[in-house]
């Protein structure tokens, strides 16, 4: 087997191509040499990049085929392995939190949310880089417009609930109003926002849900992965440990936890 990294997100579908060209010509060059077919599987990793822009898919798989095709056809004599990850599954998931609190300061909305760096922990440190929509929905669940809100389209600022001033989801987004109660959607987070949740200041990892079609033709909810209880992000953080020096403690893991999502 021949093993590539063929691309990674924002790389074209041309350079993707270029790369897995190259692995297949030493496929074929090893082949040649051996006077044997030696190599008969090329993998030619991810990297299919997702549009973080909107709800379109773009590029497809069927694009990634159709340059491949174009571009590598001998690629097609081997067997193939891919290794997709976020192409699979980033619009699969969304993140959904409440707004806390909200003000305007400083000629902007600035909207508190339970979800920030450790849900989000790129775009908190990379917002240029990995920036997120943000859907904006009223406490019953219906979108949140400026028409139905009554009210102007003005700059915001969403907020995670960190401690410092760079847990941002978004800065500085033209969005509806938002109030303490409204609900923010954050998609195209399934991929390497869920699988790399952020303890900072030992915020809990939340549960995530699923939901499929029902055979009743209605929407079921089932759990995926469970939410992180009071006992546990005390363990990780060394409680136990702790006790030890202090005879005289409170016990924290017996006391409940409020969990956002």
């Amino acid at each position: 087997q021949v093993h590539v990294h063929s691309g990674s997100q924002g790389i074209s579908l041309d350079k993707a191509a270029v790369g897995i060209r190259a692995a297949v010509d030493l496929a074929e060059e090893i082949n040649s040499r051996a006077s044997a077919r030696r190599i008969t599987r090329i993998d030619i990793g991810g990297g299919l990049s997702v549009n973080f822009d909107g709800e379109d898919i773009a590029p497809t798989f069927a694009d990634y085929r159709a340059v491949l095709e174009e571009q590598v056809p001998g690629l097609f004599d081997f067997d193939i392995v891919t290794e997709f990850g976020r192409a699979l599954l980033a619009k699969a998931g969304t993140v959904l939190t409440r707004v806390e609190y909200a003000k305007t300061t400083g000629g902007r909305r600035i909207a508190m949310t339970q979800a920030g760096v450790q849900v989000a922990t790129r775009t908190a440190y990379a917002p240029n880089d990995w920036p997120l929509r943000i859907l904006p929905f009223t406490p019953d669940g219906n979108p949140k417009t400026a028409e139905a809100a009554d009210s102007e389209i003005v700059p915001t600022d969403v907020a995670g609930p960190a401690c410092f001033s760079g847990d941002l989801l978004a800065r500085d987004r033209m969005l509806p109003r938002l109030d303490a109660g409204d609900l923010v959607a954050v998609p195209e987070t399934g991929a390497y926002y869920f699988s790399n949740p952020f303890s900072y200041n030992l915020l809990p990892r939340v549960p995530i849900f699923g939901y499929r079609t029902a055979p009743d033709g209605g929407t079921e909810f089932f759990l995926i992965r469970r939410g992180q209880t009071i006992a546990e992000v005390l363990a990780e953080a060394g409680e136990t440990e702790l006790r030890a020096l202090s005879p005289e403690h409170r016990d924290f893991a017996a006391e409940p936890i409020a969990q956002g999502s």
